[in-house]
């Protein structure tokens, strides 16, 4: 469901809703067996299929109207969840209060003062008026890329709101949500007063599940060592909230004959660690991991408190079912998947085994199946699967669990501050072991994404070969892995390259293959907010593809919509070497772009046609890199930000020359694609790289209209999504990548759309 373009009929959904409640009495008059079995599981997708599908209709129903996208209206409401306050800005969720036609329940609201505006101290619960300039959600379109419009409807945002004012509106309302976060967030601000920032984002993210003050290395950190699970609020916490809450209330149960009489001190111990889990989940916020711990923890008290032993596959499976009643969008979190296949390789290797085996021996045949179970998942969802994480975790599991965790909640609940002194340290020491192991050269294993019927064969052959001893043909079940992990995307045949121009908003990032090579040109923009397209849309794509690492990456000039992912590029993928345009500083060994040199790879010429050596250019536009590609079938021009005076010298030198598809200079500004530049290349096609309604107005209408004049059929990012292109022995092909990708909730995208903002916006 959450994988397609178009959701049920509200009919449709009522119908097959009445027909899995008719047929679910017929379960009980089939025998016990693989029919019923068969019988239940369809049943259970058709009510599922209803369910998420109304659940969808009323979310969808709850999006920005289209008519208020890039205007400016007053909102009075409160501030929900908890606010991030940065060094420039302020970032919070909005519900409107009174609804207000049109806008949805919750907005993801942006504040950028000017340097000298103090930002107010915003609580949870918290009434304001704010004057915002709202936008709908549409995020970019690209083969692997982080898709932001579903990121954020998954957390049921139905539009974004830039702040041109804010005005604080009386008291702090009182509610039960309003007091949890209002305690989460005096947490969270003891814990940055008392440790350093870098550790304080790490203990914040595992005391209350706030996940923002985690820096990017630290992620990459953690991403690269496979222990990343360990910052997720998860099991083990909820764990030994539970056992403490339990042995406490048990012992002091016991304490009183008169209690002793009335109820159990077992049962009373079990209420309790159900009460202590809830209640620890309501301050955690309640993510995907720890709603499943939770699940599973009531499953686990109402079995004992009934006296019954259910197997623990069935525990997760209740779990499994709880959390996507209670959120059918958590299958589109990467922790939802990796939550519940960690605790899946748990059950299987540890159930079903007779005798206990040495304890080192468990631990080690339980870190060796989360770490093989979950690689698929990893490949999947990353591109990478960490060969250090056996180590990393069998090292980082037991300090945080045994040592980090209880010190970590003791200086949560309890009045002193030595218990987050010395879990900051142990926790500082354990980044530094981890830092150093993500530094192996062999730390990282990168494959491209192989189709989904080979990573469901290397699953199955995993979860095959971790059953128990006895089992037929078990070892042959690891031999599945092996079509997955050969596997390989197809290339171009020789003399032919295939580009991909990627939705990086606006910037630029065109990835080029050969039959051998990889050339990425350009690495799309930084963001105003933070972040950039490199390590949100490129490395991605590039991992997902094979591409690590790159043969040859081109920095055409300084600019930040052209530069801006390339610290992420670099240290995510490599490149074996670098080249750039005057100006640009890039770690290592960077060459500089000359007109006239040339290479070819695999049958395909490569030409540098600008800047000339030892040329002086005053602006920075005119100093970039432009490359022309030429294979058996036809060419590419990519001009990077060159301006009209530059493709008139080039033009008047006979420099430009033809080719089928050329990449716009400058996004389609009005200062570029000069008629003399048109003219020269006699394009079939040409490409704009532009963010949707970007507050430019790239590309301009009259740009578009020069290029259509002279023949070439235009393709934009901003509204087509990438773009591909193709050139073979038959000539040149030209399409988007969007239509594949989209989903339900992705808006359609129109021309002639403008947003007028104080910075650029993804």
């Amino acid at each position: 469901m959450q994988h397609s373009a178009s959701v049920l009929p509200l009919a449709a959904c009522a119908l097959l809703g009445a027909a899995g409640v008719v047929g679910a009495p017929a379960v009980l008059w089939l025998r016990p067996g693989g029919r019923r079995m068969l019988v239940c599981i369809g049943l259970g997708a058709v009510l599922g299929l209803a369910y998420s599908s109304t659940r969808a209709h009323w979310r969808l129903a709850d999006q920005l109207d289209p008519a208020l996208d890039g205007a400016t209206i007053s909102l009075a409401g409160h501030v929900a969840g908890l606010p991030t306050v940065r060094a420039d800005s302020l970032h919070f969720l909005l519900a409107p209060a009174p609804p207000t036609p049109g806008v949805p329940t919750r907005l993801s609201v942006s504040w950028y003062p000017r340097p000298d505006t103090p930002l107010p101290t915003l609580v949870p619960g918290q009434r304001v008026v704010a004057e915002l300039r709202l936008k709908a959600i549409y995020g970019q379109h690209n083969p692997g890329g982080f898709d932001y419009a579903g990121w954020q409807f998954a957390r049921a945002v139905g539009g974004v709101g830039y702040v041109r004012q804010l005005t604080l509106a009386g008291p702090t309302p009182d509610g039960f949500a309003g007091a949890v976060d209002r305690w989460r967030q005096r947490i969270l601000a003891r814990i940055h007063a008392q440790v350093p920032a870098e550790t304080a984002g790490l203990l914040g993210a595992m005391a209350v599940g706030e996940q923002r003050g985690i820096s990017d290395p630290a992620w990459r950190v953690l991403r690269n060592t496979g222990t990343a699970h360990l910052v997720a609020i998860s099991g083990l916490h909820v764990s030994i909230v539970a056992l403490l809450a339990g042995g406490l209330a048990g012992w002091a149960w016991r304490r009183s004959a008169t209690a002793l009489l009335r109820l159990p001190a077992q049962r009373v111990a079990v209420l309790a660690a159900a009460l202590a889990g809830v209640a620890y989940g309501a301050l955690a916020g309640f993510g995907v991991p720890v709603t499943r711990s939770v699940l599973m923890l009531l499953v686990a008290c109402a079995a004992m408190w009934s006296s019954r032993r259910p197997p623990p596959g069935h525990v997760l499976l209740l779990a499994l079912l709880g959390v996507m009643l209670f959120d059918p969008w958590c299958v589109l979190a990467a922790g939802f998947w990796l939550s519940f296949g960690a605790v899946g390789a748990l059950v299987v290797v540890l159930s079903g085994r007779r005798g206990r085996g040495a304890g080192w021996r468990r631990f080690g045949a339980a870190q060796l199946a989360v770490t093989l179970l979950t690689a698929p998942l990893l490949l999947v969802l990353f591109g990478q699967v960490s060969l250090v994480s056996p180590v990393a975790n069998a090292v980082a599991i037991p300090l945080v669990s045994m040592l980090v965790v209880p010190l970590l909640l003791a200086g949560v609940f309890l009045p002193f501050d030595l218990p987050l002194s010395v879990a900051a340290w142990l926790m500082s020491v354990l980044m530094a072991l981890l830092d150093w192991a993500a530094g192996l050269p062999f730390a990282v294993g990168a494959l491209a994404t192989p189709p989904l019927p080979l990573m469901v064969l290397a699953l199955a052959g995993g979860l095959w070969g971790m059953l128990p001893r006895g089992t037929p043909w078990r070892a042959l079940g690891w031999l599945a892995w092996v079509p997955a992990m050969l596997w390989a995307p197809p290339r171009p045949a020789y003399g032919d390259f295939e580009a991909r121009v990627l939705d990086v908003g606006q910037g630029l990032a065109v990835h080029l293959r050969t039959a051998g090579h990889d050339l990425l040109y350009d690495t799309g923009p930084s963001y105003f907010r933070g972040g950039d397209a490199g390590e949100r849309h490129v490395v991605p794509y590039l991992q997902g593809v094979g591409a690590v690492p790159l043969d040859l990456l081109v920095v055409s000039h300084d600019d930040k919509d052209h530069a801006g992912g390339a610290d992420s590029v670099l240290g995510d993928v490599g490149a074996v070497q670098v080249v750039a345009g005057e100006g640009v500083d890039l770690p290592g060994m960077v060459a500089r772009c000359a007109a006239g040199e040339a290479w070819a790879w695999d049958g395909v010429m490569f030409r540098w046609l600008h800047p000339a050596p030892n040329a002086v250019y005053r602006e920075d536009n005119d100093r970039s890199c432009v490359l022309s590609v030429a294979g058996a079938g036809g060419s590419l021009l990519l001009t990077g930000d060159v301006a009209a005076r530059v493709e008139r010298l080039l033009a008047e030198a006979g420099r430009w020359p033809r080719s089928e598809v050329v990449v716009a200079p400058h996004h389609g500004s009005r200062s570029s694609s000069s008629d003399a530049l048109v003219a020269a290349v006699a394009a079939r096609h040409v490409v704009f790289s532009a963010g949707y309604r970007n507050a430019f107005g790239h590309p301009v209408d009259a740009v578009v209209s020069r290029w259509q004049a002279a023949g070439a059929r235009v393709w934009r990012t901003d509204l087509h999504g990438a773009i591909r292109i193709a050139v073979d022995a038959t000539g040149v092909h030209v399409d988007a990548d969007a239509h594949p990708v989209r989903r339900y909730w992705h808006r359609p995208r129109a021309a002639g759309a403008r947003l007028t903002s104080p910075g650029p916006i993804e």
